[in-house]
């Protein structure tokens, strides 16, 4: 009789603990306490477990469960699961509970299902383990009987929720930041739901196609009652295309649209969130199905905010969906959220004719709509109005289409012109009559105040009256909507009871976006008002009322929230759920102040302000940022964070005056001469209470300004040695670091910069150079790059991180290759690579690597940076909310500003312009000529003419050499400033004139004062010498020559100044509409669309200003006022030249005046260099000489059919000579290769494309900068001249563009549907597969899968389908070894490429070694012994060929997966690599071809083969076998064919040992790479499991590796143990840490005899700091396992070697505080941590044991022996060898005693052995020499490493 039939046998009567004991009595099987003495404790757990099993217990289980009933339940689940759990403590209840399906459960109550769930939680109490709900969702043998008991588990009010195991949630916890506040309490709600869950939908999927598909339809209909949100969700995410399933997700989210179910709002926010594709195709369909459900769609759009984003920024892949956007669109337009007028036409004009054909069925659709309801077959309303109509009539008629096109156009309109009249009449019906309007808005009122009619029906109603075609029902909702506002002054008189559904109205009006963009912000403001009033008043509740109703729509409002959390009335009605929910939201974007220092009772007695979280002291008085969080409102850097102050007995307070002259004096005269007497005089001065004081005032600013003196300020800080001043110090540097960091003054001041990279210098002085780390917690540098990343701020961070790291230089522990170090660079490098820096930033990151000794490509980048957060909805109302604080009581606006439209807002980047002396465009000679004086050399001139036209000359080559590269400075600054400067001034001005007014005259005024003031001292300068040296060769007398080259220079400077000047004028004025053009748009796109003005909304939030701004002068959202604008009209007056002071006359316009020189000295000038735009001034005629020439030649004519002395050629050496002879050859190679671009894409010659690509890569081989900027152009810019064939292919061959990218490019853009790219796709694959080109077909497989997908989509042309298919036949051919041939209609001829011809060599190979290899396979065992050297050296010879014909084709450019995968298979088909024989001889023979290569190169990096290598045994793997075990048999072999050769070599050649070094290292830890890259690709072959399993059995390698048997193998032992993907693979689970123990125990014992020995030489030094290093490492990132093996590895680590040992024992589990050793009364034995045992995974005793003294200890801890009579032998036992103590064994004998003592029972047991063990040790120590002595103190101190029971 089993156990669940004597259990229902007995019945409940019976106590189930005695029938579960007698069953287990008859089974032979008694409790643990009854077997005690019968056998040992594993026979009676293995009998218990023979009786007890999961079977036999879920069959009881689920017969009791089957039995129960609501009313008659007598069974006990605590005493069933406490009896079982007593007999059997170790039965697995998962597998009990997984067992019960088929077990014949069948509940016929709640009861049962609660028994069930009852009877596994009271089994696993204190386990906190859930409910293992997921067996519910497997197949149940009985249907029936699952869906009884998920109806009773669900629907049980027993069960707590969260004791369920959702198994695949439905919803996450992740969201809840994206979610407004008011959906949290819901959200937590439903998160807790046993319906959340995946599982259960898709399980309950299945039952409805079960026998009990009613059943399982009947619950889906339940949780739909009880939890609609969930299971729509769910349906949605699983997308099951089961019919029945797909129609009730339909419905469901239409009952949503309808506000049928509760909160619609958290679903559609959830929605989005999760599946916001399939919403849009949702909304779709079911506007399609049901066109009267378009308004309630654009309902969830607008509240979603996703309207504007569909309606106003339209793109072509909507087109599908066009008939859902019109109509979104016209209803839109009738709610006054856009103008239809402008709407369409607009669109129109930018889809172009994509949108012609779905814009002419739209017509049809809603013409044949109108006519059937003209004609009484439908009775609803026509959807468009005539106007409407009308304007999309109007809009297609003046676009170009076919005649087909136009034909059905003019018909559609003649069947309009029949029904407009009739329409028009629907329309207007009643629309005059202002009176019957009246009336039946009054009639809604009554009829809701009457109780006829519900707010939410009143709601609906209004909703059908604005949406309605009919004019007079639109008169009545703006009528209803305007009635509170006429009312609202007579609510103090209105009844309660009105009153409040009054206020409950206008509530669900703003709930509902029922309000209009113009009447939404009078109703907010009456609500303001209304909240303002006295808290009794009427008007008071009204506002309290509607404020209830719109809850969820408050967050949405930012600044009027803000405004009424300013109301004090409002405030303090704090029960009122409204009133806490803004105040929660105000406190999550605003964070409160909160005080740092000192306690809050001490604060008061010293009077000293609260600190700020992120300042330092303002009681002292210090100047702070206006607003330190940055523009926004919040921190920017959040990554640097000040750590508390120290705890001292007093309050921090400012010394006494006398006190503090004193100080600051000695300071003052601190030098390295006085430092001794400056540190006593201030030791006896400072007080602990003046710390802060100290280390604001004194040392933090002085560091901040003084870098130079940074090293005598450390010195005497810790002269004073005084722990809590540093503390002190470091805190209010990151004080100052965060202040600086986050403040808006920094941006645009040298000097706060300056002072932020100095306090980097002396934050890294102060930990870095003193080997003190800075803790993560304190600055976190990679996330603070990040951070100034997202926020353009790398001009902060980065110059601040390399002041800090470049301190790491005077690390002992800090320098590289510190891991630490190294990431941190790592992000640096990834910066420096892809985030375009600007120049003085990448000279930073250059002198840091300089500073380290490294080369910032060799670093490895991080791919981090880009990791953009996801902006919640709390970041976006923390934009809105600085708005409330700048704009004051210009609050709430009717502005309607789309996202796409503030960025449409955003200007473009200001490029510096490139100008030369030729580009010059004012004509110099014809100024010169009219407005020129002579005044000083009228004589000369008067005699000489001809001296007159060479000054003209001479002045304008001067003018053209000097003012270009000024007027381009001049341009970029001014228009920089301008562009800044606009934007913030009018982000609230609607008026496009306005803004381009203002824009003109600042930028033209600038610039124009600009050049003056740059070109003035220049060309004073320039025109002197040069009119000394023209006059001095008409032999004048020197001081004549002086006295008029002066005169001439004073008559005509002004004049080539105001040549300067209207040339930057021009430009300026011209550049600055480029730049803000888009800004003009965007006002002009929104105001032509919606009707509504343009404001800049997200710049107009992150305006800052000073406390005491004035109100007059701050931005308003209607525009500048008129003493604002008057500030730009001055920038018409600003004198440029002495002469207009006063005058206000400028230009040339004005004339010109004088300026006195006087004297100037004399400069010549010097070297042979040209400057840059000399430079470039004759590259310009040179390259238009070449461009002339090589457009003339012929078409075909190549680079290399030319003569040498060609013209063309010579053109192209005066370039490069040119570039040669510059003074700044990056500038110069920068200005060519942009010439260089622009000429060779406009080329149509192949010798010009061949010429203009070759001296653009000799560009790039002269300046990296260049090389960089080059290709990354070349490669990613968005151009269409790029589309070019002929100069793509040869910027390929050139090395210039590389094959992936532009193939990954072209394919992106064919994605994007981009026309252009898709023709040059096709033109560019049809010339290689012509042939004669450097690539072939396979580089570019991106582009040709593309093609093949649009192809297959049907949308391509018969261009792309023709090119596919020839790509196809090519392939087939090549993998046919066809031979070259035409298609079948004649097309492309098709040759054979590189890559199929090496495979087939490959192939070839592969099938020659040997010839009869099947044969000898088959028969392999048999003749294995009779094979002789010859064969086997043939058989080696064969598979190094193999081997290196593999590493031509992989190395090969083009060759791709497919190929390679093709060539692994039939090299699998050849040789029997399942064989173990057959396996380890190809892989030896393939590591001794790696190593031959390695010779033949020389040991120059010879690491092709290697690497080819370890990629085959990557794909001989992945393609041999689906079970994990098989393929890991590969990578065993090809380690264990690496170990033996590694060991045969050290063996038989150790001379020649030490060169192979390099390749074994590139093997095995290439290996390791591909594994970790196939993992972090997610390869199918590669599992978690199986790169554990790889790690291990690298590791095993590692272990036959022992340093101590191969010791020429240490140092590449070490590089590959403590390899980034080995050691932090093999300890992040427990189960690697023995073996990681064991690797790092065998590298210790290997130094141990040379420590010892002292035999210390660099070698053994460089490997001692190596595995420092590692520790190290492993200290910081797995502190819990080093604490677990530490006493382990101590034992290996020599005596001498203290730092290492302490190393060691410095470890502890990170969630573990230790306690501060200095604490006052710190009483150990009072920790909690004291009474928790440290974790010791292995066997401690073994070492014990060895020596013999293992059970006369633990005897002596039993009480069973004298400790005396014991010690006596324990030393001469340790002593074992009569030379050396065996360390291990004296450690172990303490550590063993203490394991036993922490083991004992009782206290009573515990204090005994304490007693008995300290006598041991101290007879022990009496009686030991001083060496065994010093041992045991050790072993003992060992314990104290932290708290602990060992403690």
């Amino acid at each position: 009789m089993g156990l669940a039939e004597q259990l229902l046998g007995a019945g409940s009567h019976t106590s189930a603990t005695d029938i579960i004991a007698e069953y287990a009595h008859q089974n032979g099987a008694g409790s643990s306490a009854d077997t005690s003495n019968k056998g040992t404790a594993g026979d009676s757990n293995g009998q218990q477990q023979g009786v007890f099993t999961p079977e036999n217990v879920a069959r009881a289980l689920a017969l009791l469960a089957s039995s129960a009933t609501d009313e008659n339940n007598e069974w006990s689940a605590e005493e069933i699961a406490a009896s079982l759990c007593k007999h059997c403590p170790s039965l697995s209840w998962e597998d009990v509970i997984y067992k019960l399906p088929y077990s014949n459960l069948s509940v016929k109550s709640e009861a049962g299902a609660v028994f069930i769930v009852d009877v596994f939680l009271a089994a696993t109490a204190g386990q906190n383990r859930p409910f293992p709900y997921s067996f519910m969702y497997e197949i149940w043998p009985d249907a029936a009987a699952q869906v009884a008991f998920l109806r009773y588990t669900l629907h049980s009010s027993s069960i707590a929720p969260h004791l369920l195991d959702k198994h695949m949630p439905t919803i996450l916890a992740d969201p809840v930041d994206l979610l407004y506040k008011a959906y949290h309490t819901e959200f937590a709600r439903i998160l807790t739901s046993p319906w959340n869950s995946l599982s259960l939908i898709l399980v309950l999927s299945h039952l409805l196609d079960s026998k009990a598909s009613d059943d399982a339809r009947s619950l889906l209909e339940a949780g739909i009652a009880q939890e609609p949100l969930l299971v729509t969700l769910a349906l949605a995410r699983l997308k099951i295309q089961h019919p029945r399933l797909q129609a009730l997700l339909q419905h469901n989210v239409a009952r949503f649209l309808k506000r049928d179910f509760g909160h619609n709002g958290l679903f559609f926010e959830l929605f989005r969130i999760y599946e916001k594709k399939m919403m849009m195709a949702f909304f779709c369909n079911i506007y399609r199905k049901d066109p009267a459900f378009s308004r309630y769609i654009l309902d969830v759009l607008v509240d979603l905010g996703m309207a504007n984003d569909l309606l106003l920024v339209p793109k072509r892949d909507d087109i599908v969906m066009l008939d859902f956007i019109v109509d979104l669109a016209v209803f839109a337009s009738r709610r006054g959220m856009l103008s239809f007028e402008t709407w369409f036409p607009g669109l129109l004009a930018e889809l172009g004719s994509d949108m012609l054909h779905a814009s002419l069925e739209i017509m049809h659709t809603k013409i044949q709509l109108e006519a059937s309801r003209q004609r009484g077959e439908d009775k609803g309303m026509a959807a468009y109005s005539s106007a409407e109509l009308t304007i999309m009539f109007k809009a297609l008629g003046v676009m170009g289409m076919s005649p087909n096109n136009a034909a059905n156009l003019k018909a559609l309109y003649a069947q309009f012109v029949e029904l407009v009249g009739e329409l028009e009449r629907t329309e207007n019906e009643c629309s005059s009559d202002e009176g019957q309007i009246e009336k039946e808005a009054e009639s809604l009122f009554l009829r809701l105040y009457r109780g006829e009619l519900s707010v939410d029906h009143m709601a609906d109603t209004l909703e059908d009256l604005r949406d309605s075609l009919r004019i007079y029902m639109r008169k009545t909702y703006h009528h209803v909507i305007q009635y509170p506002l006429e009312e609202f002054s007579f609510f103090d008189n209105y009844p309660d009871k009105e009153l409040t559904i009054t206020g409950q109205l206008v509530g669900v009006l703003i709930q509902r976006h029922m309000l209009s963009p113009v009447s939404e912000p009078t109703i907010l403001e009456m609500l303001v008002k209304a909240l303002q009033s006295p808290a009794s008043s009427k008007s008071f509740h009204f506002g309290m009322t509607a404020l209830q109703a719109c809850l969820y729509r408050i967050e949405q409002l930012p600044m009027f929230c803000t405004r009424l959390y300013q109301i004090p009335a409002f405030n303090q009605n704090n029960n009122a759920p409204a009133v806490k929910l803004i105040k929660s939201i105000i406190a999550s974007v605003m964070p409160a102040r909160n005080a740092k220092a000192g306690s809050g009772t001490d604060r008061a007695h010293s009077g000293m302000t609260p600190v700020l979280e992120d300042t330092g002291l303002e009681a002292f008085g210090q100047s702070r940022p206006a607003n330190p969080r940055g523009a926004s409102g919040m921190r920017v850097f959040q990554s640097v964070r000040p750590p508390p102050l120290p705890e001292l007995d007093e309050a921090f307070a400012e010394p006494a005056e006398e006190t503090k002259d004193k100080l600051q004096f000695a300071v003052n005269n601190l030098d390295r001469s006085s430092l001794e007497e400056k540190t006593n005089e201030v030791d006896k001065l400072l007080q602990p209470k003046h710390f802060i004081w100290f280390s604001q005032e004194i040392m933090v600013k002085r560091a901040s300004q003084e870098p130079n003196y940074h090293s005598l300020y450390l010195q005497f800080v810790e002269a004073l040695n005084r722990p809590d001043l540093l503390k002190c110090i470091l805190r209010e540097t990151l004080v100052s670091i965060s202040r600086l960091l986050n403040a808006e003054s920094t941006v645009n001041s040298s000097s706060d910069r300056n002072n932020l990279k100095n306090l980097g210098a002396w934050l890294g002085g102060m930990t870095l150079a003193r080997d003190q780390p800075i803790l993560r917690e304190s600055v976190s540098f990679k996330d603070l790059l990040c951070e100034g990343y997202n926020s353009n701020r790398l001009n902060l961070a980065i110059p601040f991180v390399c002041k800090v790291l470049e301190q790491t230089t005077r690390s002992t522990v800090f320098h590289p290759p510190s891991p630490w170090l190294m990431s941190i660079m790592g992000v640096l490098a990834e910066l420096y690579a892809t985030a375009n820096l600007k120049l003085i930033l990448t000279f930073e990151v250059e002198v840091l690597c300089k500073a380290l000794s490294l080369d910032v490509k060799d670093i490895p980048a991080t791919s981090i940076v880009g990791r953009q957060p996801t902006r919640g909805s709390v970041d976006a109302l923390a934009s809105e909310f600085g708005k409330a604080t700048i704009g004051g009581e210009a609050g709430m606006g009717s502005a309607l500003a789309s996202d796409g439209a503030a960025d449409g807002g955003l200007a473009g980047a200001v490029q510096m312009p490139a100008i030369t002396g030729a580009d010059i465009t004012v004509d110099i000679l014809s100024v010169l000529s009219q407005h020129a004086s002579f005044h000083a050399a009228e004589s000369l001139f008067s005699q000489q003419p001809m001296l007159k036209k060479m000054f003209y000359i001479l002045t304008e080559r001067i003018i053209r050499k000097i003012i270009p590269v000024h007027v381009a400075r001049s341009i970029y600054v001014a228009v920089s400033c301008t562009r800044d400067t606009i934007q913030k001034d009018f982000c609230g001005e609607p008026n496009e004139e306005h803004v381009h007014r203002a824009a003109q005259v600042m930028a033209r005024g600038l610039a124009g004062a600009l050049a003056v003031s740059l070109c003035r001292e220049q060309l004073k300068n320039k025109l002197f010498l040069t009119m000394c040296d023209f006059l001095n060769g008409q032999a004048l007398p020197e001081q004549s020559v002086n006295m008029i080259a002066v005169g001439l220079v004073a008559d005509n400077l002004d004049l080539a100044c105001a040549i300067a000047e209207k040339e930057a004028i021009e430009r300026a004025s011209l550049q600055i509409d480029t730049v803000l053009s888009e800004s003009y748009m965007s006002r002009k796109r929104t105001r032509e669309r919606t009707g509504q003005p343009f404001y800049d909304l997200a710049r107009y939030s992150r305006l800052v200003y000073p406390g005491d701004f004035p109100e007059l002068l701050k931005v308003r959202l209607n525009g500048l006022q008129a003493g604002h604008l008057r500030i730009y009209e001055d920038f018409t007056q600003i004198p440029h030249f002495f002469s207009q002071i006063g005058s206000g006359a400028q230009g040339l316009e004005a004339g010109v005046g004088r300026d006195d020189i006087g004297s100037a000295s004399a400069g010549a000038d010097g070297g042979v260099k040209f400057s840059t735009a000399q430079c470039f001034e004759r590259f310009a005629g040179i390259i238009e000489d070449l461009d002339k020439t090589v457009s003339a030649a012929a078409a075909e004519v190549t680079l290399s059919q030319l003569p040498s002395q060609h013209e063309a050629c010579l053109y192209a050496r005066d370039i490069l000579v040119l570039a040669v002879r510059s003074a700044s050859p990056d500038d110069t190679a920068m200005d060519f290769a942009q010439a260089l671009v622009n000429y060779l894409y406009r080329s149509e010659t192949r010798l010009g494309i061949d010429l203009y690509v070759l001296l653009l890569a000799r560009m790039c081989e002269m300046s990296g900068r260049v090389a960089k900027e080059v290709t990354s152009w070349l490669a990613f810019a968005d151009d269409e001249r790029k589309f070019n064939v002929a100069a793509t292919l040869a910027l390929i061959g050139e090395g210039l563009v590389s094959t992936d990218d532009e193939d990954g490019q072209v394919a992106r853009l064919i994605e994007a549907n981009r026309p252009g790219a898709v023709d040059f796709a096709v033109r560019l694959l049809r010339r290689v597969l012509a042939g004669g080109t450097a690539v072939s077909a396979q580089a570019f497989g991106k582009t040709a899968q593309g093609l093949a997908k649009l192809a297959q989509s049907g949308q391509a042309s018969a261009q792309v389908t023709k090119v596919v298919e020839d790509l196809k036949a090519a392939d087939d051919m090549q993998a046919g070894d066809a031979q070259p041939g035409q298609s079948a209609d004649g097309g492309l001829a098709r040759e054979a490429e590189d890559v199929p011809a090496m495979k087939e060599s490959a192939q070839e190979e592969v099938g020659s070694a040997p010839a009869n290899r099947q044969q000898e396979t088959a028969n392999r065992q048999d003749t294995a012994s009779r094979q002789d050297a010859a064969s086997r050296q043939q058989e080696t010879a064969s598979y190094q060929h193999i081997l290196l014909n593999w590493a031509r084709v992989y190395d090969h450019p083009a060759a791709g997966e497919a190929e390679l995968t093709t060539l692994v298979r039939q090299l699998l088909q050849q040789i029997p690599l399942h064989e173990t024989r057959v396996e380890a001889a190809f892989f030896r023979a393939c590591v001794g071809a790696v190593l031959a290569f390695y010779d033949q190169s020389g040991g120059r990096g010879g690491f092709q083969v290697a690497d080819a290598l370890v990629k085959l045994v990557v794909f001989v793997t992945r393609l041999g076998g689906r079970d994990g075990q098989a393929r890991l048999q590969t990578v065993r072999m090809f380690l264990s064919s690496v170990t033996l050769v590694i060991v045969d070599i050290h063996e038989t050649r150790p001379e020649a040992f030490g060169a192979y070094q390099r390749p074994f290292f590139r093997l095995l830890s290439g290996i390791l790479g591909e594994a970790h890259a196939a993992f972090r690709a997610e390869e199918a072959w590669c599992s978690e499991q199986t790169l554990h399993a790889i790690v291990g059995l690298l590791g095993e390698s590692l272990r036959l590796l022992d340093p101590g048997l191969v010791p020429g193998f240490s140092f590449v032992w070490l590089m590959l143990a403590s390899h980034r993907f080995f050691l932090p693979r093999l300890v992040e689970s427990r189960a690697g840490w023995a073996l990681a123990a064991e690797l790092l125990e065998r590298q210790l014992r290997f130094l141990e005899p040379f420590v010892e020995a002292d035999q210390v030489s660099e070698p053994v030094k460089l490997l001692y700091r190596g595995i420092v290093c590692v520790i190290l490492v492993v200290l910081h990132d797995f502190p819990e396992f080093l604490a677990s093996y530490a006493l382990r590895l101590s034992d290996a680590v020599p005596t001498n070697c203290v730092q290492l040992r302490n190393l060691l024992l410095s470890a502890y589990p990170r969630d573990m505080r230790l306690p501060e050793p200095l604490t006052p009364n710190l009483k150990i034995d009072l920790l909690a941590e004291i009474t928790q045992s440290p974790d010791i995974p292995y066997d401690h005793a073994v070492p014990l044991e060895r020596v013999g003294l293992r059970t006369g200890l633990e005897a002596v801890l039993s009480l069973q022996r004298a400790p005396a009579e014991f010690a006596s032998g324990v030393m001469a036992a340790l002593h074992s060898d009569g030379a050396h103590y065996d360390v291990a064994a004296v450690n172990a004998f303490v550590l063993h005693a203490l394991v036993r003592i922490t083991q004992a029972t009782d206290d009573a047991a515990r204090e005994a052995a304490q007693r008995m063990a300290l006598e041991l040790f101290c007879a022990v120590l009496s009686g030991a020499d001083p060496e065994g002595r010093y041992l045991v103190v050790s072993a003992i101190a060992n314990q104290l490493r932290f708290p602990s029971t060992h403690t």
